[in-house]
């Protein structure tokens, strides 16, 4: 299987503080588990369906946040497919 994605790339997760389907408290643990950079939103289970421009926007943050740590990393000297740094 390899290395879990969550151990080799940054990982970020939106918790749903209004979820009735998957307690607050229960999202953080998960996020906390993987490392995972955590924004919370009040929102129900499906955020991106009423919260979408909170949605896009954590994901807009991720990825300029992954190319960031992508530069830096090359910078460093560091090479493609090693874990990040954390």
């Amino acid at each position: 299987m390899g290395v879990p994605a969550c151990k080799s790339h940054p990982s970020w997760y939106l918790v749903a503080t209004e979820d009735r389907a998957i307690p607050c408290d229960a999202e953080r643990m998960f996020a906390q588990r993987i490392g995972a950079t955590t924004v919370a939103v009040a929102s129900s289970h499906v955020a991106m369906v009423s919260h979408p421009d909170e949605v896009a926007r954590v994901i807009q943050a991720a990825a300029q946040d992954a190319q960031a740590g992508f530069w830096r990393d090359r910078l460093a000297g560091v090479r493609p497919g090693t874990p990040p740094r954390r």
